[in-house]
C-alpha cells in the first residue's frame, strides 16, 4: 500500500557489554585471589587462585547470561549506545540509498528495552515527530501485554498505514530493501 521501504531491527542487546562482565569477573579473581589467602592462611596459594578463577568464570558467565552488566550502566549511556546502534542498523541496511529517500527503521533493542523509529530524510519531513511517537508508545505497550512479535507486526502496520497516506504505491513498487529482519 505504499512506496516506502520498512525494515525491522530486533537487537538482544544494542550494545556488547561483555566487557562490563569481564571487568566484574577480573575483580572478583582479584578480591578472592588476594583476600582469601591473608584470612584463610592454611590453604594453599594455589588452591586459592583455582577458586578465584572458578568464581571469577561463574561471575562472568552469570553477568553476561543475565545483562547484569547493562544494568551497572547509567541510563544515558545505554541510550546513547542503542541510538548509535540504531544509526548503524540503517545506514548498514541501506535505508540511506533508496530514489526517493521515504524508508523507515524499527529499531528494538531488548536488553535496554529501547524502541526508535528511524525515518528517511522524506519520511522525516512528511510525517510529524509526535505521530512516530505515538507508533512507539503504543509499541511498547502491546510489547508489554505479551509476544514482541505480535507488537512488531502491529508496529508494522502501523507504520505502513501512516507511510502509504504520504507514499502511496505505485504501479511498479520494486522491493529495494530486504523484506529480511536487519542482522546486527
Amino acid at each position: 500500500q505504499t512506496s516506502g521501504e520498512i525494515a525491522v531491527c530486533v537487537r538482544r542487546a544494542s550494545g556488547d557489554d561483555r566487557f562490563l562482565a569481564a571487568i566484574i569477573g577480573a575483580i572478583v579473581f582479584i578480591a578472592i585471589d588476594t583476600i582469601g589467602p591473608a584470612i584463610w592462611w592454611n590453604y594453599d596459594r594455589l588452591v586459592w587462585t583455582g577458586v578465584a578463577l572458578v568464581a571469577a568464570i561463574l561471575v562472568f558467565w552469570l553477568c553476561d547470561r543475565f545483562d547484569l552488566g547493562l544494568r551497572c550502566l547509567p541510563a544515558r549511556l545505554l541510550v546513547k549506545d542503542a541510538r548509535r546502534a540504531a544509526r548503524a542498523a540503517f545506514l548498514d541496511g541501506g535505508l540511506d540509498n533508496t530514489p526517493e529517500r521515504n524508508a523507515v527503521l524499527l529499531f528494538v533493542s531488548r536488553a535496554e528495552h529501547y524502541v526508535e523509529i528511524l525515518p528517511d530524510r522524506a519520511a522525516a519531513a512528511a510525517i510529524e515527530p509526535a505521530q512516530w511517537s505515538a507508533i512507539v508508545d503504543s509499541f511498547r505497550q502491546a510489547a508489554r501485554k505479551g509476544d514482541l512479535g505480535e507488537a512488531v507486526a502491529g508496529t508494522v502496520a502501523a507504520i505502513g498505514t501512516i507511510c502509504a497516506a504520504h507514499f502511496p504505491a505505485s504501479g511498479a513498487n520494486p522491493d529495494r530493501v530486504s523484506n529480511q529482519p536487519i542482522q546486527g
